[in-house]
Parts: structure tokens; sequence; C-alpha cells
């Protein structure tokens, strides 16, 4: 038996089954998981739909459905790992700023924990999304500055920030993406997932590094990091793209992540690349997948538009394509009354102190 498979929790269906492999130990008594017992079992344990022959030059197509997890997408892995950790901290307060999966999943364990969260998001963020956080009580405050305001409560309060662009324990629950593979496939050709700020890519990346360090498998799968629209930092080092082009994949993520040198160099250790998808390249993808009874997110059907154009290059025995997140019905009612706008620094020093409401 491997050194691997000793230090695996075979007990466990969520994220904790690799919980020795995350950088630092969570204590059983701090982990966190959603709903009851029933549903323990089968967090974060996505299934795969394996199609083989869908495309011509692959014999095993395997989708990895993180748009089946508790939240809807992979960032239920993170915040998992992030708001158990924070608990362990003593944390009594966090704060995100999302386009909106990771807030979804950061409130939902945040009201698992009984931790105080503030959300901020875009006023372009999807009413399906919005709606999604709202059942989970988080305290939500729009604003055109998002990001940067965040950034301010988060340094003027000494509140700890979520934001995976910015926080490194981010990418410690997505290693356990690469581990379920593994468990499951053990070594694959090549692997496609979308990008913005690169934390899960990075954990994926880094696991696969310690397997193959480890001995437990001969070579990293070729890492293929997919981008379209106005995110393309990385798609950009690997070929001319068209800086204009619009897309529905990626809108409101990170433009300029600080973990770009390191996802190209896990791009050039596997001998992978950075690829850039158009958005009628995503519409093609989502007829094709929606015609076998694939219903996933626009970045989802990117990463699958990626295949259908690297396939072309090369014959490739097992595939992996990640499917980040769910396809939402943006036809959802939300309470307004309930969301909080701030476009100031002012602003959120009156919502702490208690005089600002909404307005």
């Amino acid at each position: 038996m491997s050194n691997f498979q000793d230090r695996i929790n075979k007990q466990e269906k969520s994220i904790w089954r690799y919980a020795e492999f995350y950088n630092e130990f969570i204590k059983s008594e701090n982990r966190l998981y959603l709903e009851d017992v029933i549903f323990q079992q089968a967090q974060d344990n996505t299934f795969m739909i394996m199609k083989a022959k869908l495309l011509k030059n692959i014999n095993y197509l395997y989708f990895k459905r993180e748009d089946e997890n508790l939240t809807g997408s992979l960032k239920e892995r993170s915040l998992a790992y992030q708001v158990s950790l924070a608990k362990q901290n003593g944390k009594k307060e966090l704060v995100i700023s999302t386009s909106g999966n990771a807030g979804i999943a950061a409130a939902a364990y945040c009201q698992e924990s009984g931790i105080k969260l503030y959300v901020f998001i875009s006023i372009e963020t999807e009413k399906a999304k919005i709606a999604q956080m709202q059942k989970y009580n988080p305290i939500i405050i729009k604003s055109k500055k998002a990001i940067r305001l965040a950034n301010y409560l988060s340094a003027k309060y000494k509140i700890e920030n979520l934001r995976p662009s910015i926080n490194d324990s981010s990418i410690e629950g997505f290693k356990s993406i690469a581990f379920e593979i593994f468990e499951k496939l053990e070594e694959v050709d090549a692997l496609f997932t979308y990008v913005t700020s690169g934390s899960s890519f990075v954990g994926i990346a880094r696991a696969y590094k310690y397997l193959k360090d480890a001995g437990e498998i001969k070579k990293i799968p070729k890492l293929f990091a997919v981008q379209s629209g106005e995110i393309f930092s990385v798609a950009e080092e690997f070929g001319k793209i068209d800086k204009k082009e619009n897309s529905s994949a990626g809108k409101l993520g990170v433009k300029n992540t600080k973990r770009k040198n390191e996802i190209i160099e896990f791009i050039k250790l596997s001998k992978g690349s950075g690829i850039y998808i158009n958005d009628k390249e995503i519409k093609e993808a989502r007829k094709l997948l929606e015609k076998n009874n694939i219903y996933t997110s626009p970045e989802g059907c990117a990463s699958f538009a990626a295949i259908i154009k690297e396939e072309k290059k090369n014959n490739f025995d097992k595939v992996v394509c990640i499917l980040s997140g769910k396809k939402r019905e943006n036809t959802s009612q939300i309470n307004e009354e309930a969301i909080k706008i701030a476009e100031s620094f002012n602003d959120i020093d009156n919502m702490m102190s208690g005089k600002f409401d909404c307005c």
C-alpha cells in the first residue's frame, strides 16, 4: 500500500478525506460540513460522467462535476477549508468580495460555523447567485467598488478577507480535486479547467506535483488553463488572442492574478497550455454538452470548448474536463431591502458603527 493511501481518511467522502495533505492541519472538531450526516457522505465527492468517443481523438473523456457540489461550484472546496481554518483560529467575522459562487459557499460555511460574514458583490452579480447567498443570511453589500471596499473593511477592522485571489489558504481545499481524480483514474493525459484567480488551478497542480514527487504517478497530466472575454492574462502567454472579445464566462473574474507566474510554471512543467475561447466556441460547446444532458456554467462550457479545440492536435487516452459551476437560471427573487449599498469608505465606517443600514 502506498504512502498516499496510508494517509487518506477512508471514512470521509468530503475534502477531509485528504486532511493530512493540507498545509495547516484542521482538527476534527473544527472541520465543517454542510447539511446533515446524510449529505456528509456525498459532499465534495462529485461524480464523473464518462463520454467515450464524444470527441474523435479522445478515448475516454471524463467530466468532473464540480457543479454538483451542494452550493453549486468548486469554490465549496476552498471555502470548506478556509472557514474551518478561521473557526480553528477563533475568528468571529470574515469578509469576501465575490462574483457569486465563492460568496455562496462562504455564506453556507459561515452560517454552519456561526461566523459573521460580510459579502461584497458587484452591481452586475446575477440575481440567481444573490438569492442563493441570501439563504445563508450573510451581510450583503452591493457596490461598484466591491473589491476595493472589501479590502478596506478587511484592513481597517482586522477582519480576514477570504477572496481566493489574495488568500493563499484558498489553494488547500482545491487539492482534493486532483486527489479524487487520482483515486478514481490514476494517471490521466490532460486536464482542462477555467482560470481567473487561478487558486483552483494551482491547488490541482500542487497536488499533482506531490503525487509525482511521491512516486504515485509517472508524470503530471498536461494542464490547460482556459480563459475568455476580458480574462486572458495567462492565455496570452501561449498565443495571440482577440482582446476585444466579450464572453459570459469569467465575466466578473480577476483579470490580473498574482498567481500568474506559478500557473505558467505548472503549465510548462506539465507541457500543457493556456487557451483562449471566444463566445461562439462556448455556445457551440454548450449545444453539444446539453445534447448529452450535461447542463453547466459558461466557464464549464469554455473548458469543454478548449478540449474540442485542442483534441484536433493530440491523440489523448484519458482527459478530464472540470465543470466548475452550476448553470443558474437568472429568474430568482431576491430580498432587495436586505442588501446594503456602499460606494465609499465612509459608508463602510458608518455600517460598522451601526449608523448605516441601507440606502
